[in-house]
C-alpha cells in the first residue's frame, strides 16, 4: 500500500471554553472555504461546547517535500473535563494555546493554568514545551470600541508574552479564516523541526578512543614438520 504520510505527530488545542477552538479547527479542516460574506463555512457562532475530547486529521506538506500527518485533538475547556484531557497531554507533540482577544481573562488563564498544565504533563522526550503556539482569535471582533476595553489583548502584549514564555504567536480569526492555515501548519512544521533536531542529537555517538592492548606476536619457534626431500 502506498504510503500516505513520512511522519504522525499529536496536536491538542487548549484554552479557556468560549475561545473559539472548534471554530478553528472546522475552518482549517474545511480548507478556509469562504461565503459570500467572507465568512467561513464551518463557523459556528452557536456551537455547542466539546464535551470530553475529539479529534481529526489533516495532512500538512513540509516545505522539505515530506508530508506530515496531525492528529488534533480538541479538548473541553471546563473545570470537570480537565482530568481528562490532562491524559491526552502526555503523548502531545505541539499545542495550539488559545484565548479571545476580546476577553483578557481567557489570556491571563492561557499561562496560568493551561501553559503550566501542557508543560506538567511533558515527557522529556517529548517536543512539546518547545512547540506551542499562543493563539489569539476572534480578531474579526477588533474594532474601535473594542481596542478601547479593558479586556481587549493588543497584538503588542499578546506577542511580548508569548516571546517572554519562549512560545510561538499569532492572531488569528475562525470566521473569517485569517491565519488559520498558517498557524496549524506553522506549529505542524515546527513540531517536525524540533522532532528531527532531537533525533540527530539523540543519534550523534560519543568516539572512545581505546588504548591498545594488543601484542606483538611472539616469533614461532616450533620445528617445521616438512619432510624434507631426498
Amino acid at each position: 500500500m502506498e504510503q500516505l504520510y513520512d511522519e504522525l505527530y499529536k496536536v491538542v488545542l487548549v484554552g479557556d471554553p468560549g475561545v473559539g477552538k472548534t471554530n478553528l479547527l472546522a475552518t482549517f479542516l474545511a480548507n478556509e472555504a469562504v461565503n459570500e460574506q467572507g465568512i467561513s463555512r464551518s463557523f459556528s457562532s452557536v456551537r455547542k461546547a466539546t464535551i470530553g475530547v475529539e479529534f481529526a486529521t489533516a495532512i500538512v506538506r513540509h516545505p522539505n517535500g515530506k508530508r506530515i500527518k496531525a492528529q488534533i485533538w480538541d479538548t473541553a475547556g471546563q473545570e470537570r473535563y480537565r482530568a481528562i484531557t490532562s491524559s491526552h497531554y502526555r503523548r502531545a507533540s505541539g499545542a495550539l494555546l488559545v484565548f479571545d482577544v476580546t476577553n483578557h481573562e481567557t489570556f491571563n488563564n492561557a499561562q496560568e493554568h493551561w501553559l503550566k498544565e501542557l508543560k506538567a504533563a511533558a515527557s522529556l522526550s517529548s517536543t512539546l514545551t518547545s512547540c506551542i503556539m499562543l493563539v489569539g482569535n476572534k480578531v474579526d471582533l477588533e474594532s474601535s470600541h473594542a481596542i478601547q476595553d479593558a479586556n481587549y489583548v493588543d497584538q503588542e502584549l499578546h506577542e511580548s508574552t508569548a516571546t517572554t514564555l519562549g512560545l510561538m504567536h499569532q492572531r488569528a480569526s475562525a470566521k473569517t479564516c485569517h491565519n488559520v492555515r498558517r498557524a496549524f501548519e506553522d506549529l505542524v512544521i515546527a513540531v517536525y523541526n524540533a522532532d528531527k533536531s532531537k533525533q540527530q542529537r539523540t543519534d550523534v555517538v560519543p568516539v572512545i578512543q581505546l588504548e591498545s592492548t594488543s601484542k606483538s606476536a611472539a616469533p614461532n619457534n616450533s620445528k617445521s614438520t616438512e619432510t624434507k626431500c631426498c
